[in-house]
């Protein structure tokens, strides 16, 4: 793309971003949808990630689903072990090796151990109370909510390219 379709194409796709976002926060609002934040999350973290969108999709969907399974299996062992174990040999060990997985594997898996796993652990672990009382829906309303607004959002690319293309051609002609 040349400059003038590349600036057009940020323009349109941006406000075609912006429609969408508010279109889905009504959605969200209207139905009273919880831990909406779980599909925000994941669309910051998707265009603030460097390459190749579709590769950033995966990247964001799977780090996400892999930083809530880290929480998770944290809490669960956080659980089991402070009875035995006291209560911080039982926090930080099970801390020790979800950071471990995360930090240490990261250049071994990218795709799935990167910053955006961490920030769902990090946000997760917010309101724990939340999340283990309504874990199926954490759940849920990642891997649907997230994977429907993020895949509409690269869909959008397309449309904004065309319309980038055909208002640059009309000026040239």
């Amino acid at each position: 793309m040349n400059e003038t379709v590349t600036k057009r194409f940020l323009l349109y796709f941006r406000l075609m971003l912006l429609v969408w976002i508010l279109v889905a926060n009504a959605v969200i609002h209207l139905t009273g949808m919880e831990y909406s934040w779980l599909i925000f999350l994941s669309n910051i973290m998707m265009f603030t990630l460097e390459g190749d969108v579709k590769d950033r999709l995966v990247t964001v969907e799977l780090g996400g689903l892999v930083g809530l399974v880290l929480t998770v299996a944290a809490l669960l062992s956080i659980s089991a072990l402070t009875p035995v174990l006291g209560d911080f040999l039982g926090f930080i060990l099970p801390l020790a090796v979800v950071l471990f997985i995360l930090i240490i594997l990261h250049p071994y898996a990218p795709k799935v151990l990167n910053n955006v796993g961490f920030a769902y652990l990090t946000v997760a672990c917010i309101d724990i109370p939340a999340l283990t009382a309504h874990l199926p829906q954490f759940f849920i309303t990642f891997i649907v909510g997230s994977v429907l607004f993020n895949g509409v959002c690269v869909l959008l690319m397309k449309p904004a390219k065309a319309l980038a293309v055909r208002s640059a051609e009309k000026q040239n002609a």
